[in-house]
């Protein structure tokens, strides 16, 4: 196919659907938010496209995906966190984006994913300690120059607090 514009909003209307590739087109623009009510979708390949902006948080709510590939586009931002929603997710690819940013740490909530490539975004900080990223060829990984960790190819984090946790040191001097 060639189609171009943008997915249209009436694809929010296919309750039912289950599988949907629209990939290898010119469909530009963003992903639409609506596909979220496509709650039975358990494909969904929009790869090679020029969709830009961000991944929707709404798609969290395809809790039946099982492969997800929104590779070769132009997609930016983080990677939303309400990945973790996915509870069937098996295969997920968002290599050759601008994807920024850290990898989320909900990915270490996911045990049931068994293949991840983000390679080639702009990604950084720490590869999560799960089954996927271990078991991930460094195919599945480079083309992130920020990325570190205890993967094979890749150098150790150096140690930093996590967010949200300060330590507090208090000096007592007595007066006399």
């Amino acid at each position: 196919n060639q189609f171009s514009s943008g997915i249209p909003l009436e694809f929010g209307n296919l309750k039912d659907l289950e599988f949907l590739d629209l990939s290898t087109n010119r469909l530009s623009g963003s992903i639409p938010k609506v596909l979220q009510n496509c709650l039975k979708l358990i494909y969904l390949n929009l790869s090679n496209n020029n969709f830009s902006q961000s991944i929707p948080f709404e798609l969290g709510k395809l809790v039946h995906l099982s492969k997800l590939d929104l590779s070769h586009n132009s997609l930016t931002g983080e990677i939303p966190s309400q990945i973790k929603n996915f509870e069937s997710l098996e295969n997920l690819n968002l290599s050759h984006n601008k994807l920024s940013g850290l990898i989320p740490e909900a990915f270490e909530e996911m045990p049931w994913l068994i293949l991840v490539d983000i390679s080639y975004n702009k990604l950084e900080g720490p590869i999560p300690d799960s089954k996927a990223f271990r078991d991930a060829p460094i195919e599945a990984l480079q083309g992130n120059k920020g990325l570190c960790g205890n993967v094979t190819g890749f150098q150790p984090c150096k140690h930093t607090p996590k967010k949200g946790h300060q330590l507090i040191l208090i000096i007592v001097l007595p007066l006399s």
